[in-house]
């Protein structure tokens, strides 16, 4: 039973660390390439779309681009990534975001693309630069909370996805 374990967490560690961490900057998220070893792009941008109709409720409306086999562009608002307390009460930020997907044999692209917050289905003026000081790029204060949520939603959307392709169980097949 020991060794079960063991070789699951390692075969796990392997799957997960294949993707590389996205981090928000003041000049946006860097994008990151990952690599799927064993894979073309067709199948790659097959898996995607499976992965796009299990994720996405309508699929066909924030598919803004497709070029098969290539890429896919995708705009669509992430919901609850950030919390903060505003005079006692809990406020929901939610963000636009899009999502670039660039296809080749063995590899992905993944481009962020961030916009504006929305508070209570309205857009705000505010969008993530407004996170960051201006003079040195840091986080202004009280905003800590702001980056690492944004970071951790689309950290999981794209390591969801590394992993719908890869094929690895997300423990919800039973």
């Amino acid at each position: 039973m020991k060794k079960l374990i063991l070789i699951s967490l390692f075969t796990s560690t392997i799957a997960f660390s294949q993707v590389p961490k996205l981090e928000l900057t003041s000049k946006g998220i860097e994008p990151v390439i990952i690599n799927v070893d064993m894979k073309q792009a067709s199948a790659i941008y097959a898996k995607t779309i499976e992965w796009l109709e299990n994720s996405y409720e309508k699929p066909d409306d924030v598919i803004f681009e497709n070029v098969e086999n290539r890429k896919l562009g995708i705009k669509d608002v992430e919901k609850t990534v950030w919390i903060a307390n505003r005079i006692g009460v809990d406020v929901n930020y939610d963000m636009e975001y899009t999502l670039k997907i660039e296809f080749k044999d063995d590899r992905i692209r993944i481009s962020y693309e961030l916009g504006s917050f929305l508070k209570d289905g309205k857009k705000l003026t505010t969008n993530y630069k407004d996170l960051f000081k201006k003079f040195d790029g840091s986080v202004k204060y009280n905003y800590d909370g702001a980056v690492a949520g944004i970071e951790n939603k689309l950290n999981a959307k794209t390591q969801s996805l590394n992993n719908f392709i890869m094929g690895v169980n997300d423990g919800e097949d039973w």
